[in-house]
């Protein structure tokens, strides 16, 4: 249970536990309610629920991690609480010049942890998604449902939200993999179906022993037993297998959410995941994709399915590939007894060099519509001559595929633009095009990594363009013209004629209406 402390302008409170009757406006203080406030957070750290009333469907509550500073927008908003749960945590509330000096930020876009997604923002796709919820279980949400905020996915191993989740358009080619109507020990028709049936190669056994649900995940359990006869494989490939057209120099990547349920991998000498290619005949192409061993030595642990998804990732080399697939590999020396059971979930089979979230799937393939996000009015909030846009993200694959975008404005078009990106090669950046000119790019020299939160900060004014991640030096351009008759803000992506989304995660996009100094970059991305 929350405990509801007041704070009020530069005052640091410890957490004791001690809830406080009611909310206290902030009128009341000896400091009026600004526009923005600042709220730093250290142990573990704290919520901050901002409110129009006493009502709760009037509450905007925003995580504060420890070690971490946000900027909030508190117009028109009469009371400032924090939010604690006793632990040991000190939290402040400031004006923003605590933080920043000058003018306050014009819009502050919060994802990770907040309520709700703020009006401003429009979102669409064409199609439905899936999340982790709060409590690790997966969910699907509906089409044109944001993946943020109130809906947005978590961390199934820290429980952590993770912040607005946008990812292109992907398919997955494995039919059934949610076992809709699978019965044990029934072979499946391919390429319709992942069914299994119960079969036996040089004496080792593979039998269905269940189906069913954890965290979300549907499954099969396989058992396989037996004293092998010769050296070989007991494996999941064929029902793991769709054979789906492919051509040369494609890069698919095959996954699954895997665990060891019974007995060990003791005498197996390979656990493996693999992508396939095929010629027209049906043989396996030696040119294309070999195994990788994506499972630790000791095989997948007994942990919660939803913390062991495995993947692999490969290029088709041969000019004559017509088919690929993917799936589980186990070896085994002659002479060895086998006897465990793994547990598969939910295999996915995309074109793409990165895994993205679970596309479920039933007698066919599914795909999943690319996330949009945008808002529509630059007004009044936009400065047209010099500005700083601030984001805190984390991406699946940097260094895979098109530029994945931050925060760009524009009028619609890649001729007009500024705007925060990842670059493929790891970086990252804030570049301008004015007329179809591409002439400003400022980049850093610190590296993104996939999967890590990192924070951004890319200024702009005329040949005045700067560059700062995680309080890092600040690089510079001096090359810049700003472009007139910008209309649109995307978030996680270009405009909307172009598909330079790939996956990551948003967890705050704030925006200053003037050109921040390098030390506030540094400071704000620290």
């Amino acid at each position: 249970m929350l405990n509801r402390i007041f704070v009020v302008d530069s005052v640091t409170l410890s957490s004791t536990g001690t809830a406080v009757s009611s909310y206290v406006p902030w009128e009341q203080t000896t400091r009026k309610l600004t526009t923005q406030v600042v709220v730093k957070a250290t142990g573990q750290g704290a919520y901050v629920r901002l409110s129009n009333d006493a009502s709760a469907a009037t509450n905007v509550d925003v995580l504060v991690q420890g070690g971490d500073h946000v900027v909030l927008s508190v117009q028109g908003r009469r009371w400032v609480s924090v939010l604690s749960d006793g632990a040991s945590s000190t939290v402040s509330v400031g004006a923003l010049s605590t933080g920043v000096s000058g003018s306050a930020a014009s819009l502050d876009l919060a994802f990770a942890g907040a309520a709700t997604l703020d009006p401003l923002v429009t979102f669409t796709r064409a199609s439905t998604a899936t999340r982790f919820d709060q409590n690790g279980v997966l969910q699907t949400v509906a089409s044109d449902v944001a993946r943020s905020n109130n809906n947005q996915d978590y961390d199934p191993v820290t429980l952590a939200p993770r912040g607005f989740l946008v990812e292109e358009q992907r398919t997955n080619s494995i039919r059934n993999n949610t076992m809709v109507g699978a019965v044990a020990g029934t072979p499946g028709t391919m390429p319709t179906n992942w069914q299994f049936t119960t079969s036996t190669v040089n004496g080792i056994t593979r039998t269905v022993v269940g189906t069913g649900t954890e965290n979300g995940i549907t499954y099969v359990d396989i058992q396989y037993a037996g004293t092998a006869v010769g050296a070989g494989n007991v494996n999941i490939t064929n029902e793991i297998n769709t054979q789906i057209s492919a051509v040369q120099n494609q890069v698919w990547t095959f996954t699954c959410y895997a665990k060891l349920v019974a007995g060990s991998f003791a005498n197996t000498t390979a656990r493996v995941l693999y992508v396939n290619s095929f010629t027209a005949a049906g043989a396996f192409d030696a040119n294309g994709a070999s195994p990788s061993s994506n499972f630790p030595v000791g095989g997948p642990t007994s942990a919660a399915l939803n913390t062991q998804r495995y993947f692999y990732t490969a290029t088709l080399a041969s000019a004559t590939t017509v088919f690929v697939n993917g799936g589980v590999f186990i070896t085994y020396n002659a002479g060895a007894v086998i006897d465990f059971t793994i547990r598969i979930g939910l295999p996915q089979l995309e074109l793409g060099a990165f895994a993205t979230s679970v596309i479920p799937t039933t007698t066919t393939a599914l795909t999943r519509a690319q996330d949009r996000a945008v808002v529509n009015t630059l007004s009044p909030w936009y400065n047209s001559v010099a500005g700083t846009f601030y984001a805190e993200f984390a991406v699946t694959q940097p260094s895979s595929g098109a530029n994945q975008f931050l925060a760009r404005v524009s009028n619609n078009s890649y001729n007009n633009q500024i705007g925060d990106f990842v670059s493929t090669t790891g970086f990252a950046a804030i570049s301008t095009a004015s007329g179809g000119v591409f002439d400003g790019l400022a980049s850093t020299a610190i590296a993104v990594s996939a999967n890590t939160v990192a924070k951004f900060a890319g200024a702009y004014a005329a040949n005045d363009l700067a560059a700062c991640k995680d309080g890092g030096t600040v690089a510079t351009d001096s090359t810049a013209t700003i472009p007139s008759g910008l209309t649109r803000f995307d978030l996680g992506s270009d405009h909307a004629g172009f598909n330079n989304v790939k996956a990551g995660y948003l967890r705050r996009v704030t925006y200053y209406p003037r050109r921040l100094t390098n030390a506030e970059l540094q400071a704000i991305t620290a």
